[in-house]
């Protein structure tokens, strides 16, 4: 089940969190409380059956942005990523973004191929973004020559 979180997830999307990053890449409690607080150009959903296990954030004006999505190791390799990237784009395109953007850590290898899957394509890249070496890459998709259809293939 894919649902907008609300304040009542707060913990559950910590737990999300500490389970899928290390601690210095983690976002604070602030941060997830804002991303979770209404906004109209801003959607944060959470996936899971019994309990929460993904979390994706997005915001969009203009060119719509994928601030981070999260799944927590056990869930991992069941489809919710792909899942939660399909809805953040539909809500992207209902809001008339034409763009979507992301950055990604250079050695994150299954989100990199997620991301293709989806049409998106590396634009640039920002060295040592991540600290201790590590590039994040840039990533762009064209919304309108994309479809969510083309990239279940």
């Amino acid at each position: 089940m894919i649902r907008s979180a609300s304040p009542a997830d707060l913990d559950a999307i910590m737990a999300v969190e500490q389970a899928s990053f290390d601690p210095s890449q983690q976002w604070s409690r602030t941060s997830w409380a804002e991303e979770i607080s209404p906004a109209d150009h801003r959607l944060t959903l959470v996936a899971g059956d019994d309990e929460i296990a993904a979390v994706a954030t997005f915001h969009g004006f203009d060119v719509a942005d994928l601030d981070r999505i999260m799944v927590t190791p056990v869930a991992r390799g069941q489809g919710l990523a792909a899942d939660l990237l399909s809805r953040g784009i539909d809500w992207a395109r209902s809001r008339g973004c034409r763009t979507m953007m992301l950055e990604v850590r250079r050695d994150n290898a299954p989100a990199i191929s997620l991301y293709q899957r989806f049409g998106f394509e590396t634009i640039s890249q920002r060295p040592n973004y991540y600290g201790g070496g590590v590039d994040a890459l840039i990533m762009s998709v064209n919304l309108p020559a994309t479809t969510i259809e083309e990239n279940h293939v």
